[in-house]
């Protein structure tokens, strides 16, 4: 199995895609939101998704069950490195996952698209308004956010 790394950057092809037969969607995975080519409608949810805890499950079914019901593809968008680990350099973060761990656990829920956004000073400077317009509706056609 390819490994994304535990260290930033860390790399994947543009279409990095997964196949399981007990799931009916294809995980397809990008490294940056400008890397999501796609014109169809998607229901997005927002997170570290660290250890991919039973809190987080659920709110990947109500993703999987909104995607579903409203006819958009269910999208996770997350982050790497771990904010804290950009905002806060002198905290002693310790992660339950690697990113290459997280990628294999979400592969497994069902959900159509994993966004890995790249976790910058830059980024975080982002106005709360620019980041809805700019990524969650012009890049991802975000019509519904699952939180």
């Amino acid at each position: 199995m390819e490994t994304f790394g535990g260290t930033f950057p860390f790399y994947f092809p543009k279409h990095y895609k997964y196949l399981y037969p007990e799931k009916t969607a294809t995980l397809e995975a990008y490294q940056k939101a400008t890397e999501f080519d796609h014109s169809a409608a998607t229901a997005v949810t927002i997170g570290t998704f660290d250890g991919v805890h039973i809190g987080h499950r659920k709110i990947i079914r109500r993703l999987i069950e909104v995607g579903k019901k409203k006819g958009l593809e269910p999208t996770i968008l997350t982050f790497f490195p771990h904010p804290r680990m950009v905002l806060q350099k002198d905290s002693d973060i310790k992660l339950i996952n690697t990113i290459a761990e997280r990628v294999m656990i979400l592969e497994k829920t069902g959900i159509k698209n994993l966004i890995v956004y790249p976790f910058t000073m830059e980024f975080s400077r982002l106005s709360a308004k620019d980041f809805v317009e700019n990524i969650l509706v012009e890049k991802l056609h975000a019509k519904k956010v699952v939180i």
